[in-house]
């Protein structure tokens, strides 16, 4: 008899009674569908060790490894051994005794066989194994087409390593597809000793071609007692987009009640599908909600949401909806199409009936739709409509935001390292706004603004310096009942002058190399009174460290500086000289202002007369082993009290399976700037115990109102073919986002179980922990949450 090849030595080594006679047990027999645990498998060469999942104690290894190519049963030899082998005249061969046939990725192995050689059929018995990659089937009796791979095997046990999957069939049956119909089996994802779940069935089909399993009369089994009847279940058996059932979601909450969510994944084309979740709350009634993707060639990547809910119990049986089309595409090379537009029915909408149970506070709904022309990176034309939907009842038609109809903006330059650089931002826009619960004025009109300007690069290895010159001008043609007459124009132009120079010195400090890079920026613009202008989109700018080189103190574009002021900053960086790593960096600075700053966006407002601003300092630091801190102050112009306060420090290490983040932030509040008192401090972590064990916390404190404003905890356990999370949330509602008679306080429970390689029950809270947890989204994630467009 001939050597046995690299995969049966496998077996043989991993799993030595793989070729016992079958026996009819109710435990799936690990020693002969090689299973391998961790010990076992270090014996193997690294190379040829499968990828083992941490909470699992072993891993499934099949004679013929997933990865294998198969060869064209067509074009490929056919290797038969045998101890004993017989030959009739009319074409049949009997074989006996250690039976093997093999082609590349396939391999049958008996006791004994039957081969006829006109219908290239075969006919097995005795200790039978068929392999092919990742897929092993044993058995009693067999029945083989070579031609076209069919197959009929009695009395059955099957493992699929690439879904980590085993079982036992009274019958099991292949067509020439691939397709696997498991007749009275028994199905499970679980290690082959500690089966914590299983379904028995009637039928089972799993579909590689299709990547779909189908379970049909089933039960569910838990420790092997019956919990669950399933008329029909179809479950992914890979990674591939396919229409069925996607995990559940069901949470409560102290207002709404048991909320439970059964999403509906439709994959209509390789480029756009949906997904319909219909959704029962238990006191507010039955919800349906709907999403839409494509990926379109030439209109790029979107998405249609939106949701219904009609007679909502709790909100005097109004109905409820949303909707929103977000897209994001390339119509030619030059030329991007970029579209969002949102509506929601309430101000309450997003709190009662937020998706996943998260909680999302907003006043206004964005809608804008843009087309965005660039060549040649030297100068770009946007169009853009703009308007918003205000959903707070209580904000007035005066404080809301102004709709663009429509934008148009150029910019141009030549990006240039260092030389004469040319450019020019022009902007023209219609800004429009109704008021009639007479809250104010009535402003709409046209704005106009050309800003040329000219600068000269000096750069080099030791730093920079760049002076500027520009021209800003603005013209409006304004209309409106606030307006007397009912139109007027305005229009003012100034020049304004920039320096900004920056030098870097370098030098060595015993292992680390230690930089300090002074800056200078000094800004002047002549004053021009512009207390008659009107306001459509501006606003003070927060004041940071980066605000002290930048050219305006407003962002938007109603207001030209007035200035004659100096910025000076001093950075230092410790960096590591093989790498560049920054193991510290540390920048302080201060403006100097030389006249008062009369230009406001208020005309009532104080002149700015202080002749320095606050202190503005920021630290950042890498600690190392995946901490790191960054901490920002802010000083009054006077130094006597510090304005704004943050200090952070994080944890992610590189293994990505933790983390944790420390914070405090204060802000004084100020008038001028609009900026509100705040005094707050949070901490969240994730931090696993072992393989299975993992525990999550979130804590957000309000200091100056004394209370909690958002509190999670989770605790989660992994085994190696189910997992169960439970979350315990409370949090404080906007009093002014919140349903008529609705409590502000609100709490909620999720709970999240799945069975590897099925489905589960879900709450969707990841997008909570997302937006609430700083670095969540990189931590490792073995299972994908749905399935994505190519």
């Amino acid at each position: 008899m001939s050597r046995l090849s690299h995969a049966s030595l496998w077996l043989v080594l991993l799993a030595p009674a793989c070729l016992a006679a079958a026996e009819d047990t109710n435990d799936l027999d690990k020693p002969r569908y090689g299973w391998a645990t961790r010990a076992e498998l270090q014996s193997l060469p690294a190379a040829d060790r499968p990828r083992i999942d941490a909470t699992c104690p072993g891993v499934w290894v099949t004679p013929i490894p997933a990865t294998a190519k198969v060869g064209d049963p067509e074009l490929s030899d056919i290797e038969i051994q045998a101890e004993d082998v017989h030959y009739e005249a009319g074409g049949t061969s009997s074989l006996k005794g250690r039976v093997s046939i093999r082609q590349p990725g396939r391999r049958i192995d008996a006791d004994e066989a039957e081969l006829t050689q006109n219908s290239n059929e075969g006919r097995f018995r005795g200790n039978i194994l068929i392999a092919e990659p990742g897929l092993l089937l044993t058995g009693d009796q067999a029945e083989f087409d070579f031609t076209t791979q069919r197959a009929r095997i009695q009395r059955t046990e099957f493992v699929s390593s690439a879904i980590n999957a085993h079982g036992r069939a009274d019958r099991i049956e292949r067509n020439q597809d691939g397709l696997l119909t498991i007749a009275r089996g028994v199905y499970s994802t679980c290690p082959p000793d500690d089966r914590s779940w299983a379904f028995e069935a009637r039928n089972i089909r799993l579909n590689q071609a299709t990547g779909r399993g189908e379970v049909s009369n089933a039960i569910l089994q838990i420790r092997d007692v019956p919990v669950l009847y399933i008329p029909y279940f179809n479950f992914p058996i890979d990674e591939r987009r396919q229409t069925g059932i996607l995990i559940p979601r069901f949470g409560s909450t102290n207002d709404g009640g048991l909320d439970f969510a059964l999403p509906v994944y439709l994959n209509l084309a390789p480029n756009y599908d949906a997904t319909l979740t219909p959704r029962l709350m238990s006191r507010r009634g039955t919800m349906l909600e709907g999403e839409f993707r494509y990926l379109l060639p030439y209109l790029g990547t979107g998405q249609i949401e939106g949701g219904f809910l009609p007679n909502d119990q709790l909100y005097d049986d109004r109905d409820r909806q949303s909707l929103s089309w977000k897209q994001s595409g390339r119509l030619t090379p030059d030329l991007q199409l970029n579209t969002d537009v949102n509506y929601v029915s309430d101000s309450a909408y997003f709190i009662d009936l937020g998706t996943d149970l998260s909680i999302a506070n907003t006043a206004f709904q964005e809608r804008r739709a843009e087309l965005i022309y660039a060549r040649n990176d030297y100068w770009t034309l946007l169009g853009r409509v703009q308007g918003y939907q205000t959903i707070d009842p209580i904000i007035t038609d005066i404080d809301k935001p102004y709709a663009r109809l429509p934008q148009l903006l150029l910019t141009a330059g030549r990006p240039e390292a260092r030389g004469l650089a040319p450019a020019l931002r022009s902007e023209l826009v219609y800004f429009e706004r109704t008021v009639d619960d007479a809250s104010g004025p009535e402003i709409n009109g046209a704005r106009f603004a050309f800003d040329p300007s000219v600068s000269h690069v000096l750069a080099g290895p030791a730093g920079h310096l760049t002076p500027r010159l520009r021209l800003r001008t603005l013209n409006y043609e304004l209309t409106g009942a606030g307006i007397a007459g009912g139109s007027r124009s305005e229009s003012v132009a100034v020049p304004d002058f920039s320096l900004d120079g920056q030098l870097v010195f370098e030098r060595e400090q015993g292992r680390f190399m230690q930089t300090l890079e002074p800056r200078a920026y000094y800004l002047f613009s002549p004053y021009q009174d512009q207390d008659q202008l009107p306001n459509f989109d501006t606003a003070n700018n927060t004041f940071t460290y980066q605000q002290l080189f930048r050219d305006s103190r407003f962002a938007g574009g109603d207001r030209i500086d007035d200035a004659n002021q100096l910025s000076l900053g001093l950075t230092s960086r410790i960096l590591t000289p093989a790498t560049g790593e920054e193991v510290v960096r540390a920048s302080v600075g201060q403006i100097q202002y030389f006249r008062d700053r009369k230009v406001r966006l208020d005309p009532t407002a104080p002149v700015a007369t202080d002749s320095s601003s606050g202190l503005a300092a920021q630290v950042a630091a890498p600690i190392g082993r995946g901490w790191s801190s960054t901490a920002d102050a802010l000083w009054t112009a006077n130094l006597e009290h510090a304005s704004q306060i943050g200090v952070n420090f994080n944890y992610l290490p590189e293994s990505r399976d933790r983390l944790a983040n420390l914070g405090y932030n204060y802000r004084r509040q100020d008038p001028a700037l609009g900026q509100q008192a705040l005094r707050q401090a949070h901490v969240s972590f994730v931090q696993p115990f072992g393989p299975h064990w993992q525990l999550l916390g979130l804590w957000q404190y309000d200091l100056r109102g004394d209370e909690i404003q958002e509190q999670v905890a989770g605790l989660q356990y992994e085994a190696c073919c189910w997992k169960v999370r439970l979350f315990d949330r409370r949090f404080l509602a906007d009093p002014d986002d919140i349903s008529p008679g609705a409590r502000r306080e609100r709490s909620a429970i999720f709970i999240e179980i799945e069975l590897k390689g099925l489905a589960g029950i879900s709450s969707g809270v990841r997008s909570l922990l997302n937006n609430n947890i700083f670095g969540y989204n990189q931590l490792v994630e073995r299972n994908s949450a749905r399935p994505e467009l190519p």
